[in-house]
């Protein structure tokens, strides 16, 4: 019986999360599809040896770009688009699909994306958020990110999302899974409830005055998934786990993060698994909304 996993926000950087990886079984998921949203690595060795690792232990690998993987501080490229397809060709001879594609009885479809900031467009996932502050030089993206100029003044997040409509698989007979890394709607950015630690105590935000809703996504990327049919969408990018059925259209996050965010979730990273999605007998998997 073939089955769906999903991961997003490995950052095999760390030695810790590339050891998670070379601790997936090698015999469990040799039928099995993985689909990864995003965020490896920057470092065209580090992301290789992952996406081995990774083919090793799955029969199928899907993979899209995430903002990390497109930072150019260790590359001798112009600008993260050639970075982008640089990290596409990489994914091609290391035998990662990027494409749509039938697996089984699913349609799996990879949606390129990029976040819209709050001065960019309406469709920026932006929240007002109290104390923060919109100076802070934290976001990493504004030093390893460089963009060249777009056709017709179009943004970065215009761009991926032209590049999605050469597929269009609403008259396929299956059900379409689609992917991104980034967020498709505002809503899925707070968690239902209020998040507590292992212990119980009510979380804490580390950084008060940074606030990720002006990088999370965009909401033209929602509208075109469900303009494509998915009935299923995968995403990353925020490392908070969710899982939300709204308006027809199931989300899920499930990111590996980093370690200290496990720890303080009281995650064994030996218990830590991919998700399973979908299997043939079962259909989509349904889990607690959070």
């Amino acid at each position: 019986m073939m089955r769906i996993w999903a991961i997003s926000d490995l950052h095999t950087d760390f030695e810790e999360n590339l050891q998670w990886v070379r601790g997936l079984s090698l015999q469990d998921y040799l039928s099995d599809t993985l689909i990864v949203a995003g965020d490896i690595s920057d470092d065209m060795a580090v992301l290789e040896k992952t996406l081995l690792l990774l083919k090793q232990r799955f029969a199928h690998v899907f993979f899209v770009p995430g903002n990390h993987d497109l930072w150019i501080r260790r590359d001798p490229v112009r600008h993260s688009v050639e970075k982008f397809y640089k990290v596409l060709n990489l994914c091609a001879a290391c035998g990662v699909l990027y494409r749509p594609r039938r697996i089984g009885g699913l349609f799996i479809l990879p949606l390129f994306s990029w976040y819209v900031r709050p001065e960019e467009g309406e469709e920026s996932l932006y929240m007002e958020k109290p104390g923060e502050d919109s100076t802070m030089k934290v976001w990493m993206d504004d030093y390893h990110i460089t963009w060249p100029v777009f056709e017709e003044k179009a943004t970065a997040s215009e761009f991926f999302l032209a590049m999605n409509m050469e597929h269009d698989p609403r008259f396929v007979r299956e059900p379409v899974l689609s992917f991104s890394h980034f967020l498709p709607r505002r809503d899925l950015i707070l968690s239902l409830k209020r998040p507590v630690d292992k212990e119980g105590r009510p979380y804490k935000d580390p950084h008060p005055r940074f606030n990720f809703s002006r990088f999370a996504g965009n909401s033209h990327l929602d509208l075109q998934l469900r303009a494509m049919g998915s009935r299923f969408h995968i995403y990353g990018h925020q490392h908070r786990n969710r899982f939300r059925i709204i308006d027809g259209v199931t989300y899920l996050s499930h990111n590996l993060g980093y370690r200290r965010e496990r720890a303080f979730a009281g995650i064994d990273d030996k218990l830590y698994f991919p998700k399973l999605v979908w299997t043939e007998d079962d259909g989509f998997s349904t889990y607690p909304e959070n």
